[in-house]
This record gives C-alpha cells, structure tokens and sequence, in this order.
C-alpha cells in the first residue's frame, strides 16, 4: 500500500501543479469542488461496502466456506463466480474490499478472477442503461458475444497461474 500511496500523492501533487500553472489559484480550488463532491457521492457506498464486507465475515463460517466451495468445485464455481460477479451491485472499491476479506479463507484465485472479470463483463445492472441508450439489439450482441469470457478466463486462470502466484504477487503489493 505504501508504493500506491506514494505514486498518488506524486500523480496528485503533479496535476495540482499543472492545474495551478494553467488556470491559477481559481482552477485549483475547481479541483478541490470536484472532489468534495466525488467523496460525499462515493462515501456512502464506500461505509456500506465495509458493513456488508464486515457482516459477510461474521456470517460466513470456515465451515460454510468449505461446504460452499466444495459442492461448487471446479467448473461449476467458475461459472457460479462469473454470475455472482455481474449480479454484484458497485464500482471496485466497493466490491475490492469484499474480496479482500477473503483473503484468509483460502478461497481459489480463479473464483476471484471470475467474478471481477464477470463484474466487467456482466454487470447486469448495466444492460437496462445499454439497451435504452444504444440499442436493444446492440446490447443483446455485447451481451451475447462475450457471455463465455468470464467462464474461459477462469479456467485459464485455473490452468496456467498458481495460489502461490497470487500470493506473492499481493503479498509485494502488486509489484
């Protein structure tokens, strides 16, 4: 966390200094308005996502998991992953947390990566905005053509990349 931190204080300091030279002191504090605005937005979803997330911790025993997992093993947990991924309600930051409370519970990597690339790829609470906005029959096409996505890129993800991997890889903070 420290590495991201540091970069978006760096990214931040940058484009603050680049907003002061072009538009002055004025443009500055538009910048400040701006994100005022986006944090009480995003806040309280951000308070209900660790609720939920601290609430799924309780509720969800080891034992549960276990039973859960293991009658969803393999192929049929992918797919499951892949559905709950669209069904999902949020932007990231909402749903990140809830991955990562998960961390411990020894859940299989491609489950996690089939239900974010389901979220992007589904996002069911999305279709109505397509269908009305672009075209029904456009919509229905995306949706079609890239049904089998988020079940593929499990299974590869299944098949070519290990828990020890992704441990590791999150363990160095994505570096």
């Amino acid at each position: 966390m420290k590495g991201s931190f540091w970069g978006l204080l760096i990214a931040t300091i940058c484009v603050g200094i680049i907003a002061l030279i072009t538009g002055g002191w004025t443009l500055v504090g538009e910048g400040f308005s701006a994100t005022r605005t986006t944090f009480f937005q995003a806040l309280p979803l951000l308070i209900v996502a660790f609720l939920v997330t601290g609430q799924v911790q309780v509720l969800l025993s080891r034992k549960l998991i276990d039973r859960l997992w293991g009658r969803l093993s393999g192929l049929k947990g992918i797919l499951f992953s892949s559905v709950a991924g669209g069904l999902f309600p949020g932007p990231p930051y909402v749903y990140y947390p809830f991955f990562a409370s998960f961390k411990e519970r020894e859940i299989p990597s491609h489950f996690f990566f089939s239900f974010v690339v389901g979220k992007q790829i589904y996002d069911f609470t999305r279709f109505p905005m397509e269908v009305s906005l672009i075209n029904p029959g456009i919509a229905l096409l995306r949706n079609l053509i890239t049904l089998p996505f988020p079940f593929l890129m499990g299974i590869f993800f299944r098949r070519f990349v290990s828990r020890e991997a992704i441990v590791n890889f999150i363990g160095k903070g994505g570096k």
